[in-house]
This record gives structure tokens, sequence and C-alpha cells, in this order.
């Protein structure tokens, strides 16, 4: 007993005694005029050798606060109110250490600014919800962009192609002092401007616009960098040149001028290229926009048919999966704020042509119900250009401190040719042919489209009262005429001749559609914790579509009716919303239900008949977000959404491009509804520079529309919906990521997988698909101011089952590794090179090995006092291995295809950037 005695003593000495090895840190916080108590202040305590956050906490409703179990050594505290000037304090802590800071008081920023005080500020803070940097406390190379400074941040992360992820999360919009800079693209802000021209870097989580307006949490966030730049360099102005050619036919060529000083923002910018790498003016310019907002989402089938006047992907814009590219763009932008910034202007004009060749082939194995098996191969020959003109542009004007008016709008044009020849055959298993069908196409149309917006908002007095109103106007017009000739031949099942169709089809198509809806929209803070979002809107369409099909073979074109239709569509929908929201602390959850009742008309104005439909749409949703901490949160979420069948879909009409592949539609379809479930957990850890983030979704449909196909002995096909129930999908990832400041490192890894389970009909016969992929990414990055160096292996498993059965066994596995560095070399000379490996094993599908290895390289020098001109030799796929190659296996379908490329070639390249501000930096006085 007094052995136990004495161990339990002994142990409780060691206890306190560790106990006591550890300082403590307290006070409270006190205004110095009013000598009120300040809640909420925010305590940060920074050590001071490295300036990592080592701990944070806020002040209690009496402003006071207190750090417990800190370990010895030198820091810096740091208190921060809103108006207050920050209170900065260096302490030297020993393992003993018990420091009462006793009463804080914080004074004005007014009256603080009266008087001369210099002192240095943290290298990192929190304010508020927002992760500061101070730009200067990060040492960089002369003349330095924002990108190599935002290397520099703790979890932050830049690659080769300017992609920003913070805090494992990537950065779609990047501000320049609370605006967008010549829009809201990342890489021109941090490619353009100098290092040593930013203050700060605010790295926050952006609401989205409905959600800042409403206070409702709609689940969506953004991350998103503010550049807050120095005074002096406020006005500038910003121009650059990029010429790049192999001193033949490939070139890349691109320039722009820009000006900004304070609000006003004005740009002109042109690009031409020959690469499938297009240059990178062009690819932050075309995102240019006007004022985003959101569409009224009824069309004529219950979905939205219209694009927003300012969508992230810029409807002008066509990117090419493959092919030999050749195109054109022209545009400028002028964006400005008068009037005390009550009003504002935003406009952008492009000009786009854009043309592309490609040679293509494709070769499939497919297992039929009956256990046949066709194989099949192609190839194409295709030849595309779209030309055309937009204007986009918004006017805002704030009418007072609650209430705004914005007018967005949205003027294009476009115009389009194309021609192709294909042909392709079909074999049995046994090599016999049984059918051949040769095609040749030439086709030409245009297109106008108008549509806009126009929104009144205000903010009431009550905090959490809003309610916005928006009409929106929309029209579109579409012509085109094409010209079609097929011959086919098909044989008997010796493989021999059996007949020849021939035949010849030349098509007008003309469609238009005009569009009136509003929108009105009201949230009320119904209580301290609830809140309640409230919503009407109306959408009506009216719309046409004449399709013209004539008979080229003999004397005179006569009118096929079989193919030819003339249709007017009519919509009227009314979409009711109410969404309620409760919030304690740090915990929300939001859940409501949208609703749209349709009606729906389709006069055949042909055949003289008419098609009704009067349907009802329901979209329930529920959002629940837990903040854990300041860099860790959890979020659940269900939506569930009703999908209308498109009106190609239910059209019971004919449509005949190649004579074996036809197209009927089914009236009969009905709706389809989607349940769709998430869950997701993202941790950011600041003083370990440590992130984790996992995320789950599962989703099903009920009545999903599914394709139904009848395979003759030909191969000859004829396509068709209907229902069916099955359909259901599954994702996940795991992500894990880890900084080593002081050694220059960082590390991660990513696991992912999806699954979908997807349901067709083939010769009346039900098949169940079962794709499943399953991914591994791991990446390491070395840097420092003369070396970077980066290694990113990856792999996947794909494997595919069939019910109807499975050609082999629908394996396939890929890895790739890809290696890059970056040398800072004397003279100013900078060297690079990257690997790409690329490794496809043969499997029971395909018998051969695909492996690639890409190599590229550049060598740069930099010249001139300011480094702003480049001379740069860059080769692309030094080893002449690249390949236009994709192959699939999975069920009962395996496909291998082929496109155009550009192979290996040599760049001579001149950049040349000019940069500089309006007011020159001032002197301080110390």
């Amino acid at each position: 007993m007094l052995k136990k005695i004495f161990i339990f003593i002994l142990l409780t000495i060691s206890i306190l005694t560790v106990s006591a090895q550890k300082a403590n840190i307290r006070g409270f916080v006190a205004d110095t005029l009013e000598k009120r108590k300040l809640e909420h202040s925010t305590i940060l305590l920074i050590r001071s050798s490295d300036s990592i956050l080592v701990k944070t906490s806020r002040a209690d409703r009496n402003g006071k606060f207190e750090l417990r179990n800190l370990l010895k050594g030198d820091y810096k505290i740091l208190i921060s109110y809103p108006k207050m000037a920050d209170y900065i304090r260096n302490l030297r802590l020993s393992d003993s250490s018990n420091i009462d800071l006793g009463s804080i008081n914080m004074e004005l920023k007014s009256k603080v600014l009266n008087e001369v005080i210099i002192q240095a500020k943290s290298a990192v803070r929190m304010k508020g919800d927002t992760l500061v940097f101070q730009a200067d406390s990060f040492a960089v190379r002369t003349n330095a962009n924002v990108q190599e400074l935002l290397k520099r941040l703790p979890g932050i992360d830049v690659d080769k192609n300017g992609t920003i992820k913070a805090q494992g999360k990537l950065v779609k919009t990047v501000l320049v002092d609370g605006d967008e800079f010549f829009g809201d693209d990342p890489l021109l802000a941090t490619k353009y401007l100098k290092a040593n021209a930013v203050d700060e870097i605010q790295v926050y989580d952006k609401k989205s616009k409905s959600s800042d307006l409403t206070g409702i949490d709609d689940g969506i966030k953004n991350k998103t960098i503010n550049i807050k730049l120095k005074e002096n360099a406020r006005n500038g102005y910003l121009s650059t040149v990029d010429l790049n050619s192999n001193m033949h036919n490939l070139g890349d060529y691109g320039g722009m001028m820009g000006l900004f000083k304070n609000k006003l923002k004005a740009a002109i910018y042109g690009n031409y290229s020959s690469l499938n790498n297009e240059s990178k003016i062009n690819n932050s310019m075309r995102k240019l926009k006007g004022e985003e907002y959101d569409v009224i989402e009824v069309g004529d089938d219950g979905s939205s048919i219209m694009y927003a006047s300012g969508s992230d992907d810029d409807d002008d814009y066509i990117s090419a999966s493959g092919g030999l590219p050749n195109n054109l763009s022209l545009g400028a932008y002028y964006s400005d704020k008068f009037n005390e910034n009550k009003m504002g202007i935003k406009v952008n004009f492009k000009s786009f042509d854009n043309n592309n060749i490609n040679h293509t082939t494709a070769n499939a194995q497919e297992l039929l119900p009956n256990e046949t098996i066709f194989l099949s191969a192609g190839k194409t020959d295709n030849n595309t250009s779209i030309t055309g003109e937009s204007l986009k542009g918004t006017y805002n004007y704030n009418i007072d401190l609650q209430s705004t008016l914005k007018v967005s709008f949205g003027l294009s044009k476009s115009r389009n040719e194309s021609s192709s020849v294909s042909s392709n055959e079909t074999r049995t298993s046994n090599g016999f042919f049984i059918s051949k069908n040769s095609q040749e196409n030439t086709g030409q149309g245009n297109s106008e489209t108008f549509n806009g917006n126009i929104n009144w908002s205000k903010r009431f007095k009550k905090k959490g009262r809003t309610l916005s109103i928006d009409l929106q106007p929309e029209s579109q017009t579409i012509k085109s005429t094409e010209n079609s000739s097929n011959l086919t031949n098909y044989f008997d099942s010796n493989g021999i001749l059996d007949r020849i169709e021939d035949i010849d089809l030349r098509k007008r198509n003309s469609g238009n559609q005009n569009s009136l809806g509003t929108r009105v929209n009201y949230t009320d803070r119904i209580s301290k914790r609830w809140t309640l979002e409230a919503g009407y809107s109306f959408k009506t369409i009216s719309s046409g579509s004449n399709r013209l099909v004539f008979d080229n073979i003999g004397t005179d074109a006569r009118k096929i009716d079989s193919l030819s239709n003339n249709f007017k569509f009519i919509n009227f929908s009314n979409v009711g919303k109410m969404i309620l929201q409760y919030s304690y602390d740090n915990f929300s959850i939001s859940s409501g239900l949208e609703a749209t009742q349709t009606n729906f008309e389709l006069k055949d104005l042909d055949q003289q008949t008419d098609f009704q439909r009067n349907y009802l749409n329901l979209s329930p949703r529920t959002n629940i977000f837990y903040k854990v901490n300041a860099g860790t949160t959890l979020a659940v979420n269900y939506n569930g959404y009703m999908q209308q069948p498109s009106i190609d879909q239910l059209q019971p009409v004919r449509q005949i491009n190649n004579p074996l592949y036809q197209i009927i539609g089914n009236s009969a379809l009905r709706p389809s509804f989607t349940n769709s479930f998430g869950i997701s957990y993202n941790s950011f850890q600041f003083k370990s520079d440590q992130y984790i983030s996992a995320y789950f979704n599962y989703g099903f449909t009920n009545n999903a529309i599914v394709s139904t196909e009848l395979v003759d002995e030909f191969n000859k096909r004829i396509s068709s919906f209907v229902n069916a129930s099955g359909n259901n999908s599954i994702s996940g990832n795991l992500s894990y990521s880890k900084g080593f400041i002081k050694s220059h490192l960082r590390f991660g890894i990513d696991l992912g997988i999806n699954r979908s389970n997807t349901i067709a009909i083939i010769n009346a016969t039900q098949n169940k698909a079962a794709n499943t992929q399953y991914n591994l990414r791991g990446s390491l990055n070395y840097y420092t101011q003369k070396i970077e160096f980066s290694y990113i292996p990856s792999a996947s498993l794909m494997t595919g089952k069939s019910s109807i059965g499975e050609i082999d066994d629908g394996r396939n596995v890929t890895h790739n590794h890809e290696f890059s560095g970056t040398l800072q070399l004397p003279l100013k000379f900078e060297f690079n090179t990257s690997f790409s490996l690329a490794f496809r094993p043969a499997n029971a599908s395909f018998g051969q090995d695909i492996n690639t290895a890409i190599w590229n390289s550049y060598l740069s020098t930099k010249l001139l006092k300011s480094e702003a001109l480049e001379i740069k030799l860059s080769v692309t796929d030094i080893l002449n291995q690249r390949i236009g190659y994709n192959r699939f296996a999975g069920g009962n379908l395996t496909s291998e295809d082929t496109f155009s490329y550009i192979p290996r070639y040599v760049l001579i390249g001149l950049n040349w950037n000019i940069s500089g501000n309006f007011i020159k930096k001032t002197t301080e006085k110390r």
C-alpha cells in the first residue's frame, strides 16, 4: 500500500514539474479613450526566428485572454481589433515564465496616423478570417514577378503553368487592391506585376454573390488572393510583346498594352498561334468579361439553354482536343468607376478567327448480346473554321449605401464553315466485311445572340433583410446549310457484296428563340439564429426550328418530308423557392426546396399536330457547415434535381446524317430525378504548413434517360431514348500535403476513386456497365532562389464490367512520372528542363506497350537593367516521341483513337515586358 502511495506521489510531482516547465501569457484588452473592454480581439503569438504562427486566441467578453503551455524562446505577440492600431510587443519566455501583460490599451488608427510611427510589421498575421503575408518579409530575386513571391509563401503552390493553389485549394480569382485587374484571371496579375510593388498578399474564402447578398450559406466558397499594392504602385502601366517562331511554319505571337490608374483599367491585345500551347497572353485576355449574373434556369424543356453574359468559360472560344490549329484573336477592355465610385462601367470587345485541321482514326471492338463481335475501323479528315465578334459589359450604379442597380449585356455573332471526308468499315470476328461507308460533308452557318440582365438589389437597415429583382431578355437566331453525300456497301454473311446504297442530301436549318424572365428574391433574419430566403421567378420562351432536307440525286432536288420538319415551341414556367438557415457560432444548416411548374407546347406546323405537356420539377437541397477552428471545416450537403428530356430526345422525327446511324425521338419520355449526397473535410494547419482534404460523393438517378439501340446484321443502328433506373456514381478523394520551410521542401499525396454504373439497352437487352478508376498521385517540390525541382508520379487503374459479357478482362493500368527543374545561372541565364514519362503497358485487350518520353528544355537570358527583355531558345519534344493516341478498355467495348499533333519543334523567342508607375517612390523620413 505504501509503495502504491509513494509511486502516486512521485508521478504527481513529475506531472507538476513538467507543467511548471511551460510558460503562460495573460492580459486584457481595452480602448484607450473610452476604457471599454474589447471583446473578441485577435491574439497572435509568432515565433521571432522564422515568423511561424505558434498560437492564436480571442479575448473573451471581458477583454481577457490567456495563452498556456508555451515553450521557451523569443516571440512577438500581436493584438488586433477593427479600427484600432495593431499592438506588437517582443517577449522572451523561459521554461517558467508566467507573464501578466495587464491592461493593453489600444488606440484608434485615426489618432495614430496623426503621428509619425515607424514599426516593422509581422511577416504573417490573421486578420479575421483573412491570412495576411507582409511581402517585404519574403526574399525574392531582383525584378521577380508576383508568381515568384507567391512560391515563397507558406501554404501556396504555383506550378509551371501559373496555376495557383492556396491551402490545397485552387485559386480561381486574383484581385488587385480588391478589384479585378483586367479581369480576375490569376495569370495576368501574377505574371506582369513586380514583387517589389506589393505591400501585402491576402488569402481568404470568397462567398458566392448570392450568399454575400442574402447571408444564406449556399456552400459555395472560392479561394481568392488579393494583392495589395504599395501606394506608389497603384497607378501604372504594363505592356508585353511575346514572339516565338521556328522560322518556318510554326509560331506563337502575342502582345498587350494596359493602363491602370486608380479605378480605371484599359487594355488592348492581340494573339496569333499555330501551336497547341497557346500564348499566355491569349489564355488570360480571352477571359476578360462583363459582369456575371445568374441565368434564370428555365428552358424550353425545363432546363437552361442560355448562357450568362460573363460565364467563366468564354463561349467565343473553342479549344480543339487535337489537330493543327491556326488561331487569331484581337480584343479591347475598359473599366472605370467615377462619381466617388458610385458608378462603374465595364466593356469588353473580342474578335476571333479559329481554324483547325485534323486527321483522326478509330478502331473498336464491340460485343453484342447475342455474343456477336463487330470490328470497326474508320478515318476522318476534318477542316473547321469559326469566326466571330462579341461585346460584353455592365453598368453599375450605387443609388445609395443600401441600393444598387446593375445592367449587364452580351452581344455576339459567329460564323462557321466545315468540311470532312470519312470512311468506315465493319467486319465480323472472322474478318468478313459487313458494311463499308464513305461520306463527304460540307457546311456553313451563322448565329446571333443577345442576352442581358437588369438587377436592382437593396440591403435594408435591418441586418439580414435584402430584396433583389432581375429582368432578363434573351434572343438567338441560327441558320445553316449542309451538303452530305454517302455511299454504303452492304455484304452478305460470306463477305460478298450484296447491295449498294447511294444518298446525297442538302439541308437547310434555321432556328430562333426569344425569351423574357424575371426573378424576385427576398431574405429576412426572422430571429437571431434563423434566416429565411424566399423567391419567385417566371420565364416565357417562344422558339422555332425549321429543317428542310432535299434529295440531290436526280435532275430536280425534291424535299424529303420524312426528314424535314417545322416545329414551334412555346414555354411558360413558374419557379418558387424557399430556404431556411439556422446559424450558431461556427455551425450553420440551410435547407429548402425549389419547385418549377412548366407548361410546354410543341407544334408540328407541317403535320398540323400539337403536343402538350405540363410537369413539375422539384429540387430540394440541404447544406450543413461547421467551422471546427480557423483552419478546419466540415461540410455535408444533399441536392436533388429533376431533368426533363430535351427537344431532340422528344421529337418523333427521324434524323439522319449517315445511313448506318439514325436517331428517332420518344415523345413518351418521363423526367428523371437525381439524388446527390456529399461530405467534405478540409484542414490547414498554418504553423506546421500541413493540409488535409477529403471528400466523398454518392449519387443515383431514378428514371434516367438512357439510350437504346437496335443493331442489325450490317451494324446499322437506330438509336432512341427510354427511361431506366440503376444509374449511380461514387467518387472520393483524400489529399495530404506538408511543407518544410527551412528545408525548402513540400510533398503531397492524393488518393482518388471514381465509379459509375450505367444502363443502356442494346437489341432489347439491358446492359449494365460498371467502370471504376483508381488514382494515385504524389508530388515533391524543392525550391530556392537559385534552383527549383519537382517530381510528380501518378498511377491509374481502370476496370470495366458489362452484364452482357466482357471483351478480355476490361482492365487497363497506366503510370506517369514528371520531372522538372529550373536553374539560375550566372550572367542572368536561366535553364529549364522537364521530362514526362508515360507508361501504358500491354494488357489482355492491347498486346503492345505504349510508352513515351517527352523531354522539353529551354535556355533564356534577361537583358537590360530592369531585366525586361528576355531571349529564349526552347526545344519541345527533344526525343520526338509525342504521339496523338488514346485507348480505352471497358466492359463490352474497346477502342483505339489517333489524332493529328505537332511533332518536335524548336522555337526562338523574344519577350519584352514593360511596366512602370506614374507615382515615383517617395523617400521615408526616419
